[in-house]
């Protein structure tokens, strides 16, 4: 378990060594404009951040352009096509995983970006932000035919190029537990993954170019998870602890 005197402490140790933690924000489930959304878009914006949102495309709402474009800074990903589990019982969830037809998964991938694009998003990128943080291999092999760009799943990724022409970009810190129902993990066990991938990343253990991933969920936080983020945009971002990155950079 880690504390905010940890997270600080090991900010420092980045701040010694003169290098400038990175992080990136995504946040997964969107599909039309809610006073959660405006919620976390406000918070987006209280600390000057890029945030991307993670686009469930099947029910996506034609107001959903209305609102993102008054806001600059936020971009879209494409969160698989209806967010289902198409795996077998037993099996892992995943939309897009090792069971399901690979022709099923094309169809459903080339159908849920043109949602997205016939809905006029603003700052859409080609990416995909797997449902559940699982893909199968077969899958990520056909992005290139697809167009896609960028991945992103979870945990430390293996290699920042999968396949050629793929940037993959996880999250790896989730202030919400989801066995059970989605509670709030608590502020020390969120704080440890923040400061094990940091730790990781500066003793190279796990790839230090792959920004730390912050991953929200707005439909499922309460008063407890939103206090616990807006506390630790403001300790990440006070006096230039941390650099923020837009995907669309790394195009």
């Amino acid at each position: 378990m880690a504390t905010w005197f940890d997270l600080e402490k090991e900010l420092a140790l980045w701040h010694d060594a003169s290098v400038t933690p990175t992080f990136w924000w995504r946040d997964d489930d969107t599909e039309s404009p809610t006073p959660a959304l405006d919620r976390l878009l406000a918070l987006s914006a209280k600390y000057h951040l890029p945030i991307h949102l993670a686009v469930i495309p099947k029910n996506i709402s034609s107001d959903l352009a209305h609102l993102l474009v008054r806001s600059s800074d936020t971009y879209v990903l494409q969160h698989g096509y209806a967010h289902v589990n198409n795996e077998p019982i037993g099996a892992r969830a995943s939309e897009m995983g090792e069971n399901r037809n690979i022709d099923l998964q094309l169809q459903d991938l080339r159908a849920g970006w043109q949602k997205l694009v016939q809905a006029d998003l603003p700052n859409l990128l080609p990416g995909f932000a797997a449902p559940w943080n699982r893909i199968a291999d077969k899958t990520v092999t056909q992005f290139p035919n697809l167009g896609y760009r960028l991945l992103s799943t979870c945990h430390a990724r293996k290699a920042a190029h999968p396949v050629a022409g793929i940037t993959q970009v996880n999250i790896h810190v989730d202030p919400i537990r989801w066995k059970q129902g989605p509670k709030f993990r608590g502020t020390e066990a969120t704080l440890s993954g923040v400061v094990e991938h940091l730790e990781q990343r500066r003793l190279g253990l796990v790839d230090p170019t792959e920004p730390t991933g912050l991953s929200t969920h707005h439909l499922q936080s309460d008063d407890r998870v939103w206090d616990f983020i807006d506390q630790l945009l403001d300790r990440l971002t006070h006096n230039g602890a941390t650099e923020w990155v837009r995907l669309s950079s790394l195009l």
